[in-house]
């Protein structure tokens, strides 16, 4: 576990100068959204087209690993359905549970399975995300869509958003390249190493940037249970799915690291366009992020490839 520990922990370190950055004004406010847009259309795509390419993907069990992270998903999906009587929250809170339950931080992942399991690591990455993102979108935008306060619904939209996500879109162009054996001039692929290189530490400052440290004590039920299921539950059902699903060794190490990481720092602006409770959901994404710091080294050590 150490070994573990000791490979995550320049990752979260990393974050952390992203959130004294921030709060020390050491860098301009206005740095931070550009950044954040860099890395989601260009740096991201970038490393998972040459990842992809360049991987041999008839070692990946592609079926298996599929059917392991959409049973996962809708397995928490359902227990959040479940639970939500007894939470006693409002539509809005809820529906920030739901995200924080269920939502997976790609940029965390893709830097964890980097710095533990090399590169091959990435293209599994992308793989988990190309399958679960899809599935989750459209789920989560039409639940929030029902719980919210603003009853505004903009599910009609998801099937094109998906198609123009600049991460589906890179993940289409390494799997066609591979696949199809198509050769890509060496200034290309150059080009995309050096890009690259420059995705994962500015992708985690950028997270230590949006981290907000508040604790709003009406909300705690609420936090601790998204919390709990996210960092806890979901990691044993992912090994339970694999398991059951025949996913073993690495392919099942990244299923579960998708499963424990914190959730997406794109839920606070999708519940602030569609009415959730957007502080509820920062101080969630915030606690996840600093508490899977402690809960990701034990999980992963004890499933290592």
């Amino acid at each position: 576990m150490l070994t573990t520990a000791g490979a995550i922990l320049p990752i979260f370190l990393l974050i952390i100068v992203g959130f004294c950055f921030k709060r020390m004004n050491f860098i301009n406010d206005h740095f931070w959204a550009p950044a954040e847009k860099l890395v989601y259309f260009v740096l991201l795509p970038a490393m998972i087209i040459i990842s992809i390419s360049k991987s041999d993907l008839s070692t990946m069990p592609i079926g298996p690993m599929a059917f392991a992270l959409l049973s996962m998903s809708i397995c928490m999906i359902a227990i959040v359905l479940l639970i939500k009587p007894v939470l006693r929250t409002d539509g809005p809170s809820f529906t920030s549970v739901l995200q924080g339950a269920t939502r997976i931080n790609a940029y965390l992942c893709f830097a964890i399975g980097d710095a533990l399991y090399g590169q091959v690591s990435i293209a599994l990455c992308a793989y988990c995300l190309a399958v679960m993102m899809p599935f989750t979108n459209v789920v989560l935008v039409t639940l929030i869509s029902a719980y919210a306060g603003n009853g505004k619904s903009n599910w009609k939209r998801v099937p094109l958003q998906i198609v123009q996500n600049p991460i589906i879109i890179g993940c289409a162009i390494g799997w066609a390249v591979n696949t199809l054996s198509i050769p890509l001039p060496e200034w290309l692929l150059e080009s995309l190493s050096i890009l690259e290189s420059g995705t994962l530490p500015l992708a985690l400052l950028c997270i230590g940037a949006g981290l907000v440290v508040v604790m709003d004590r009406e909300q705690i039920i609420a936090m601790s249970t998204s919390v709990a299921l996210k960092l806890g539950v979901m990691p044993v059902i992912a090994i339970f799915a694999c398991q059951y699903f025949g996913v073993s060794g690495l392919p099942m190490a990244i299923v579960v690291l998708f499963a424990g990481a914190p959730a997406s720092t794109s839920s606070y602006i999708l519940a602030r366009q569609m009415g959730g409770n957007a502080p509820l959901m920062a101080a969630i994404l915030s606690i996840q992020t600093i508490l899977s710091a402690l809960t990701l080294p034990p999980i992963l050590a004890s499933l290592a490839p």
